[in-house]
């Protein structure tokens, strides 16, 4: 296992970002060819709802400006109503109902509000600071792609579709009168809305993120299949029910890929190609990080030998597995004919092919660090470019950053691992959780 590769890096060009040889373009294309509007962050159905009956309110008590105006709108009234939400589903996971707040984005500071108004007033409220960026970090940012691709809102407007109303139909009303209902559909004036604790707890039981009936299930179901491959990852993981793995390798890979090939929608569509294309595009990933992980290791175990003394049979191994895995995401673009998986993977096929071109082991170490250094360059702290972690000085030593010094030596790649997530267990909780897939 490769120590400083996480199951979610969604801000690559920022400070906090763990991707040093620019993996995260190829996996995120990949991935959204697969499970477009899923991401490792959208685990719980019921925000489709929820954000459904916010834009649902404040279309009903407000004048909406048409297009690009009516979309900022729509997506700042959600913001008001999902700060009260999250404490609805805090008081509800409070009263015992479980589940109630699992997977709810800033519960934190929902906790510490929910108790403050719960010991000081027998009021509730939504003035208070949910998320450091609500509007990127919230039910709007995370949840938006989904909402557009299951068909709830219309892209360029945000307005509601049919079947965006239907669903805000069945998410529980707000208990407040018709002048608040107003006021609450208007984020500067929300903030001067008191719920009395009493309607908010008896809310609260009906609105939590586990709380959803059977129709509004049925629904939620419906909007998460409605891209043609969502629900041809939905048919595939049905059919292998008794085979979905708690963790996710090369190998799963390749059986959700031999059972795509079954449907034929599925192979129209090229999704048993995307599969073939994570699985190269994967193992030569986890090859090349290796031996950057190695580099790494190298440097810092043997800081005063000169690099030539790494060369030899263990980094030999690892070399020839870059290779092996170069050569072969080459030869799957080369052979390969859907425009948008080759689309997908052709950062990372430049990539391969100057691993290709590499004759010595030093100049393979150098094709690493020079594609380290410009990910690196790349990327922004504070308008500062982001520094190398490792380098290597004109006398042949090799220095890595006190940050990212290591002192195991990585094992070797066998190609069973995945680098990065692809969304499944994701898709698989929310698809359990409406009713359309059986449960272990």
């Amino acid at each position: 296992m490769l120590p400083f590769l996480t199951a979610y890096d969604p801000i690559g060009g920022s400070p906090g970002s763990i991707d040093p040889l620019g993996s995260l373009q190829t996996y995120s294309a990949l991935a959204d060819l697969l499970l477009p509007g899923v991401t490792t962050i959208t685990n719980r159905s019921r925000y489709l709802s929820m954000v459904c009956a916010a834009i649902a309110n404040a279309e009903n008590h407000r004048d909406i400006s048409p297009g690009p105006s009516g979309l900022s709108q729509r997506r700042k009234a959600v913001e008001p109503f999902e700060r009260l939400w999250a404490l609805a589903c805090v008081a509800a996971r409070e009263a015992g109902h479980e589940g109630a707040a699992d997977g709810l984005r800033g519960v934190t500071y929902a906790d510490k509000h929910y108790r403050c108004s719960k010991s000081n007033s027998k009021k509730v409220n939504c003035d208070y600071q949910l998320l450091k960026s609500q509007i990127r970090t919230g039910a709007v940012g995370t949840y938006w792609t989904a909402m557009v691709g299951g068909q709830l809102v219309n892209a360029d407007s945000g307005a509601l579709s049919a079947d965006g109303m239907e669903l805000a139909e069945h998410f529980p009303e707000l208990p407040l009168d018709s002048k608040d209902r107003v006021k609450f559909a208007d984020p500067a004036s929300a903030l001067r809305v008191s719920l009395p604790m009493e309607d908010f707890l008896e809310w609260s039981k009906k609105c939590h993120l586990k709380a959803a009936g059977r129709r509004e299930r049925k629904q939620l179901g419906e909007a998460l299949t409605a891209d043609d491959r969502r629900e041809c990852v939905r048919r595939a993981f049905a059919i292998m029910a008794d085979q979905i793995p708690d963790v996710w390798d090369t190998d799963a890979l390749n059986r959700l890929a031999k059972t795509l090939k079954t449907l034929p929608k599925s192979v129209e569509l090229g999704l048993p190609v995307v599969i073939d294309a994570i699985v190269e595009t994967e193992q030569f990933h986890e090859a090349v990080i290796t031996g950057f992980e190695a580099l790494l290791w190298w440097g810092t175990e043997n800081a005063g030998k000169a690099l030539k003394d790494l060369f030899g049979s263990y980094f030999s191994e690892v070399t020839e597995i870059i290779r092996a895995t170069a050569k072969d995401l080459i030869k799957f673009q080369n052979q390969c004919e859907l425009v948008d998986v080759n689309n997908a993977i052709r950062n990372f096929v430049k990539f391969a092919k100057q691993i290709d071109g590499c004759i010595t082991e030093l100049e393979l170490v150098e094709a690493l660090l020079r594609r380290h250094h410009e990910v690196q360059s790349g990327k922004a702290n504070g308008g500062i470019r982001k520094s190398d972690w490792i380098s290597l000085g004109d006398s042949g030593l090799l220095r890595p950053s006190a940050r990212f010094q290591r002192v195991n030596r990585p094992a070797l790649a066998n190609g069973k691992l995945l680098t990065h997530p692809y969304r499944f267990e994701q898709f698989i909780f929310m698809l359990r959780e409406n009713g359309l897939l059986a449960k272990d």
